[in-house]
């Protein structure tokens, strides 16, 4: 089978090899992949810049959004059989510890997860412990069900901002990321959304606007601060997602908050600049979160199932594995929203 591989321990050495189709053992089964989606933490593992609870391992099969069909199951398992559609859920807890009790095992500190501890989803075949496939609906392409993980980001988000109907929103990164928080939102009923990027995301604006953006804002051309005042009565936003990955927009996520304003973080840098005192005066509420739990994963799907939530749209082309150095300079140039593999 073909793999996209993490093969060496220095940066950017990126390959693709054929493998051994794996078989499943007891307790496990075979998924044929359909699709998988590169994030951008595939990118920090790629040039050694992620910083995780463990070291990478390396050679490692790289990605952990995907989906496909089950082609295989081992010994014992009673959940799947062969041709079931499912969605892999990323990562799973020791399944003993305090978080792991709680429902909370990306939490855990013994995680293991799809891409980042252990092999992942860029390849033709995968083997998983039966629990990380999920079964889905009728009816799910598999595109988006290829990336029901990223999708769980944004119900992560909503289950910590808890939006009210009126909201106004402003999504700072019109990357896939705030691509599907501006889906969420729209569903929940915000007043306005206001998507915030620069000028090589011209493209990724006309997408916003099809997807149901009210306002764009070019951070290359305007204030970001000012203008998004002006467009919320001088109060700014309920609600402010940071979904660029620089540590520059942090500060600037905070500035565009609106008193008692809730700011979700994602950025995977190690430190940014904040002021405290507007935390205090403004009543902020600043939130950061870590991958995805199997509640979350199982409300994506309905999002997805019932069409609130789409990745669809984004997606501009697809790539195949042996593409796979094409795929990631799409990437990085921005050309897409969201670079998919289909296998």
């Amino acid at each position: 089978m073909l793999a996209i591989l993490k093969a060496r321990e220095e940066a950017d050495t990126l390959e693709v090899r054929e493998l051994p189709l794996p078989k499943p053992g007891p307790g496990e089964v075979l998924v044929k992949m359909g699709a998988a989606g590169i994030c951008y933490s595939d990118v920090m593992i790629l040039k050694n810049k992620y910083k995780g609870r463990v070291p990478v391992p390396v050679p490692m099969i790289m990605g952990h959004e995907g989906a496909g069909v089950i082609a295989a199951v081992g010994e014992g398992v009673k959940n799947l059989k062969d041709g079931d559609k499912t969605g892999l859920i990323p990562l799973w807890g020791c399944g003993q510890c305090h978080h792991c009790a709680n429902g909370n095992p990306n939490m855990c500190r013994s995680w293991r997860h799809l891409g980042i501890t252990c092999d992942g989803t860029f390849a033709e075949y995968r083997v998983v412990p039966s629990f990380v496939p999920c079964k889905l609906p009728d009816g799910i392409s598999m595109i988006d069900a290829a990336v029901l993980e990223p999708i769980t980001l944004a119900v992560r988000t909503l289950e910590h901002v808890r939006p009210r109907v009126g909201d106004t929103v402003a999504i700072i990164g019109p990357g896939s990321i705030g691509m599907f928080h501006l889906q969420a939102f729209k569903s929940a009923g915000a007043s306005i959304i206001i998507v915030i990027g620069l000028d090589q995301d011209a493209q990724r604006f006309e997408i916003a606007k099809q997807l149901g953006a009210d306002y764009i804002v070019n951070a290359s051309k305007e204030d970001v601060v000012t203008r998004v005042k002006e467009l919320t009565d001088g109060l700014g936003c309920d609600i402010v997602v940071e979904a660029s990955n620089h540590p520059s927009t942090v500060g600037q996520a905070i500035d565009l908050a609106s008193a008692y304003g809730r700011v979700m973080l994602f950025g995977l840098y190690p430190e940014a600049t904040i002021s405290p005192l507007t935390l205090m005066r403004s009543g902020l509420s600043v939130t950061g979160d870590v991958a995805v739990t199997p509640a979350w994963y199982q409300r994506a799907i309905r999002w997805v199932q019932y069409k609130k939530v789409s990745a669809e749209p984004m997606i501009t082309r697809t790539f195949r594995l042996e593409q796979a150095k094409e795929a990631f300079e799409a990437f990085y140039e921005g050309r897409s929203v969201k670079v998919l593999f289909e296998m």
